[in-house]
């Protein structure tokens, strides 16, 4: 690391710049087509568990998650009706239970959902509302053999009685829009396989917010907060303490086959009016913050 000092000796505070490499998800789009899915390792929502993911959509109907015990009687399915959330599930051929959001998600906005399960109990939560319901089951655990389905289903499910434990699965439409950091219990999940997602880094579910510009670096998204008066990796978060063009937040270099990608050289100079300038150079493949 070098930091190179201009025009003076005297030192003085000009706030925290931050530069931060972190890692951001490839967004998946979804077109609705039919036949269209993508497959994630088998989640295990017996006990104790949650996934969670973020979404974006313009669309009212749509098949979000699905997974079940492949044709007997535990399933879960989240599902948009009428612009909003609805999750309803079974253990042990019980009546399926079923929680409805408040929150619209059809509005072309990111909306963060968690799934929760712990045993009878399953939570839904849409950005910061929480809602949870219970199954009337004679047995407290959910069985689950089936992959965890996102998007839709393949149609060689939806066309063979009985594959599908849940009885109105087959006939939801696909999911229409953009689903990103797909996690397990913190994690992130990987995709296994697809038929008709694309993998959308920029494009039209740019995830820069509030006049961020998104961009590729080396095939992963970086959103460039300048003169926004926003930072964070999607220019969210109101930036107080940072003058002039100071903010710019990078992904992470894509990894390959689980190796993280090569070191990145970021050059920043911070110009203050009439006095100081600094220049601060540094290396990193991981995460680096450098206080001025």
């Amino acid at each position: 690391m070098v930091v190179q000092k201009l025009h003076s000796t005297h030192f003085i505070w000009v706030g925290l710049l931050l530069f931060c490499f972190v890692e951001i998800s490839t967004c998946l789009e979804f077109a609705g087509a039919e036949g269209q899915w993508a497959r994630f390792s088998v989640w295990n929502a017996c006990c104790e568990s949650e996934m969670s993911f973020n979404m974006k959509t313009k669309s009212s109907h749509g098949l979000l998650v699905y997974f079940d015990d492949e044709g007997f009687c535990d399933f879960l399915e989240l599902l948009i009706l009428n612009g909003k959330l609805s999750l309803r599930f079974s253990i042990f051929c019980a009546e399926p239970a079923t929680v409805v959001s408040d929150t619209a998600v059809n509005d072309s906005q990111w909306h963060t959902v968690t799934i929760r399960r712990n045993f009878k109990n399953t939570t839904l939560t849409v950005d910061n509302e929480i809602k949870w319901v219970e199954v009337k089951s004679k047995r407290r655990d959910m069985t689950v053999f089936s992959p965890l389905f996102v998007g839709g289903l393949p149609l060689e499910l939806r066309s063979v009685p009985l594959r599908l434990t849940s009885a109105v699965a087959k006939d939801q439409l696909p999911f229409a829009g953009w689903i990103t950091d797909v996690k397990v219990n913190n994690e992130e999940s990987e995709m296994i396989t697809s038929e008709r997602v694309v993998m959308d880094i920029c494009g039209r579910a740019n995830m820069c917010l509030n006049g961020g510009v998104c961009s590729l670096i080396n095939s992963e998204p970086t959103c460039d907060c300048s003169n926004t008066g926003f930072q964070g990796r999607d220019c969210s978060e109101e930036d107080d303490n940072t003058e002039g063009p100071a903010h710019l937040m990078m992904g992470e270099q894509g990894k390959n086959k689980g190796q993280r990608g090569e070191a990145w050289l970021v050059r920043s100079l911070l110009s203050i009016q009439g006095k100081e300038e600094y220049v601060a150079t540094f290396k990193g493949s991981e995460f680096f913050c450098y206080d001025l």
